[in-house]
């Protein structure tokens, strides 16, 4: 393994650090565990890292589990069109959010994440309060576990995750100068679908 890889690897455990911290400090009010699929239907694209985590992930499941995953990849790819959710982004298909809109992951099997060890790390994060720098005056959270507007120590959250944040972009940046990918956004659904060799 190289070691960008193991640097994304290593900043993928930082994530797992910071949910848990967060979540030991909400823990009267965090709804997070296995069955709830509530943040698994957003839309978004992930790194060619997570892409690279995602393929491996799926190339070591038994056949049977594997083309059940690869099943659910085609739907996702198509609703997201129908959507219209697939837009040119620097010469890239990209699915961008588009408020209100939800299409289950094709990853989510029965209420549970079929790649849980693999996840991107936005799926890390979701659940607890997380802090976005270009929206810097509130912090966002699943609406199972905080209400809109409502107030939450933000302190040692802001500072923490920003530190995760800046270091994020740092190891997207040196991948990409590194590497040099055909491209830097994807799907998980595309990511399944180039997975997983035929039996």
């Amino acid at each position: 393994m190289s070691r960008i890889f193991r640097l994304f690897d290593a900043h993928a455990a930082e994530w797992d650090a910071e949910f848990r911290r967060v979540r030991h400090e909400f823990s009267r009010r965090l709804q997070c565990q296995r069955g709830c699929s509530m943040c698994c239907s957003q839309m978004f694209t992930i790194s060619f890292l997570e892409v690279a985590a995602i393929r491996e992930a799926v190339a070591a499941m038994l056949g049977l589990e594997r083309r059940r995953l690869q099943a659910s990849a085609p739907s996702y790819l198509e609703g997201a069109r129908e959507l219209g959710i697939v837009d040119e982004l620097d010469g890239e298909p990209s699915v961008s959010p588009r408020p209100g809109l939800r299409l289950p992951c094709p990853a989510l099997q029965d209420d549970a994440c079929s790649i849980y060890a693999a996840r991107p790390i936005i799926c890390r994060k979701w659940g607890i309060p997380v802090f976005d720098p270009s929206k810097p005056d509130r912090l966002h959270a699943c609406e199972l576990n905080f209400q809109e507007g409502e107030s939450v120590d933000a302190g040692g959250i802001i500072d923490r995750q920003s530190v995760l944040l800046e270091a994020w972009v740092e190891v997207k940046e040196r991948a990409a100068a590194e590497l040099q990918p055909s491209r830097l956004r994807w799907t998980i659904a595309e990511a399944i679908l180039i997975a997983a060799p035929d039996d």
